[in-house]
């Protein structure tokens, strides 16, 4: 199971790693364009490879962290915490969870974004940036749930601030 880039890690004395998930980009502006969601419904063929993937990346953690004495790898499931921020989007104070705030074409999926003209006048309500990217208050969420679960638990075996105290 170990690689060999996570054996050199561990070979320098690397003991506690976070590894980040994949976000449900099936339900990014670029994907919604592109499949041609009507009324802003996740592309579920993506994001179900995505939920495979993260699943398959928290059994890589577990065996990692059983194989390698001394070590603490955590996975952080951006898919999960993400898909928090769009099922609850009123709790975090999102207006809009399928149009990127800069870009054209349908949910601003089509053409990235070229000038900050382009952008919407307040960003902090719009889930995407852009055809791919989160806005940086989804990133602040984000973090909040990687350093300490703040709003949603999306780390296993735990969240950051833990696994700063955890003695390995």
């Amino acid at each position: 199971m170990k690689t060999s880039s996570v054996q050199n890690l561990y070979n320098l004395n690397v003991r506690k790693v976070i590894i980040m998930g994949v976000a449900p980009i099936g339900c990014s502006p670029h994907y919604l364009w592109e499949y041609n969601s009507v009324y802003g419904e996740c592309v579920e063929q993506i994001n179900n490879m995505i939920v495979q993937l993260n699943f398959a990346m928290t059994y890589m953690v577990h065996k990692l962290n059983m194989e390698l004495d001394g070590a603490m790898f955590t996975f952080c499931d951006a898919f999960e915490g993400s898909l928090d921020i769009l099922k609850n989007r009123d709790r975090y104070g999102f207006v809009s969870t399928t149009d990127a705030c800069c870009g054209m074409g349908k949910y601003g999926g089509r053409v990235m974004c070229l000038f900050p003209e382009m952008a919407c006048r307040n960003a902090t309500n719009h889930v995407w940036w852009d055809q791919y990217h989160p806005t940086d208050a989804v990133n602040r969420i984000l973090a909040d749930n990687v350093w300490s679960g703040k709003h949603a638990e999306m780390c296993y075996p735990m969240n950051l601030l833990n696994m700063t105290t955890h003695k390995t």
